[in-house]
C-alpha cells in the first residue's frame, strides 16, 4: 500500500511538473488605452574625466511612471505616454549634495517592440536627453529582451541588432544573451522570469547641423555653426543584467532589476577658428548603475 501511494504520489508530482514546463510565448501584448503604474528608483556611480581632471558624480533617482497605451501596430510594437512624476534626484559631485524635486510630471513618447527592445523615445530611435549607457531612461521602461518563439523554463536565446542613427553616421550595436529562469509569483500574478545580458557598443558622431543648430535642450553642447560644435563623436562600451518578471497572461512587464557598467567618452568637433571656452574633450563616463522598475 505505501509503494502504491508513493507511486501515485510521484505521478502526480511528475504531471505537475510536465505542465509548469510547457512552452508558451512570452512576448508583450498591449493594448490601446491600457494604463499601468510603477515606481522607478535609479542609482548611479560614475567618474567624469576632462582634461585631466577626474570627477566622482553619484545620483540617487526615484520617480513615479504612468504608462499609457496610445496604439499598438500589426507587429506589436506600442506607442505609448510615459509620464515621469514625483521625481526626486539626489547628486553628489566633487563631496556637494544637491537635491533637487520635481512634483509635475514631463511626458515622454515611447515605442516598444513586443520583444521588450525600445524602438524609439520622442521620435528618434537614439532618445534625447537621457542617462549615459541606459537605454530608455527617459521614461524608466526597461525590459528582458524577449524571445520570438515560445519557450519553456530554462531555454535560452541569442539576439543581436543594431540602432541607426538618424543625426549622422555610425551606430549602437546591441548583443544580447537571454535565459527563461523559471515562473515565479509576484504578489497575486504568475510571471515568467527572464533574465538577459545585454551588450551595448557605442559608435556614433552626431552632426548637429541637422538639429538646427539646437542643442536640443543638453546645456553642455554648444550651437552648431561657424562659431560652435560642428558635430559631437560617441564611442563606448555599456554592459547590464537585466532581470524582468512577465505576467504571463496580460503579457506585460510586473517589475525589472537592472545593474550594469558604463565607459564611454564624448567628444565635441569645433569650427576651425572657434574661440568657444567651453570644453570640447574627450569626456569619459565611467561606473555603474542600477535600477529598479516595481508596481506603484
Amino acid at each position: 500500500m505505501r509503494r502504491l501511494a508513493l507511486l501515485a504520489f510521484l505521478l502526480v508530482a511528475a504531471c505537475g511538473s510536465i505542465g509548469t514546463a510547457q512552452a508558451h510565448t512570452l512576448a508583450l501584448a498591449y493594448k490601446t488605452g491600457d494604463t499601468y503604474k510603477y515606481t522607478l528608483h535609479a542609482v548611479f556611480k560614475y567618474t567624469l574625466g576632462a582634461e585631466g581632471m577626474s570627477i566622482p558624480l553619484d545620483m540617487d533617482i526615484t520617480a513615479k511612471d504612468t504608462i499609457t497605451v496610445k496604439s499598438v501596430d500589426s507587429s506589436g510594437t506600442a506607442d505609448m505616454t510615459v509620464s515621469v512624476s514625483n521625481l526626486t534626484m539626489k547628486m553628489t559631485m566633487s563631496g556637494t549634495t544637491n537635491t533637487t524635486t520635481i512634483p509635475t510630471s514631463a511626458d515622454v513618447d515611447m515605442k516598444i517592440a513586443s520583444d521588450g527592445r525600445v524602438v524609439s523615445i520622442n521620435g528618434s530611435t537614439l532618445g534625447s536627453g537621457g542617462l549615459p549607457g541606459l537605454s530608455g531612461s527617459e521614461g524608466g521602461l526597461i525590459s528582458a529582451v524577449l524571445p520570438d518563439g515560445t519557450v519553456k523554463p530554462g531555454d535560452s536565446w541569442t539576439k543581436n541588432y543594431d540602432q541607426a542613427n538618424p543625426m549622422g553616421s555610425g551606430t549602437i550595436h546591441i548583443a544580447t544573451k537571454n535565459k527563461y529562469v523559471d515562473d515565479e509569483k509576484v504578489g497575486s500574478v504568475n510571471t515568467a522570469k527572464v533574465q538577459s545580458n545585454i551588450v551595448t557598443t557605442i559608435d556614433l558622431t552626431i552632426d548637429l547641423s541637422s538639429l538646427g543648430g539646437q542643442s536640443g535642450g543638453t546645456s553642455i553642447i554648444p550651437s552648431g555653426g561657424a562659431s560652435g560644435a560642428q558635430s559631437i563623436t560617441m564611442k563606448g562600451t555599456s554592459t547590464s543584467d537585466v532581470t524582468s518578471w512577465i505576467d504571463a497572461s496580460a503579457h506585460r512587464v510586473v517589475k525589472t532589476h537592472s545593474t550594469g557598467s558604463l565607459d564611454a567618452a564624448m567628444t565635441m568637433n569645433m569650427a576651425s577658428g572657434s574661440t568657444n571656452p567651453m570644453l570640447t574633450g574627450p569626456i569619459t563616463f565611467k561606473g555603474t548603475q542600477t535600477v529598479d522598475m516595481t508596481p506603484a
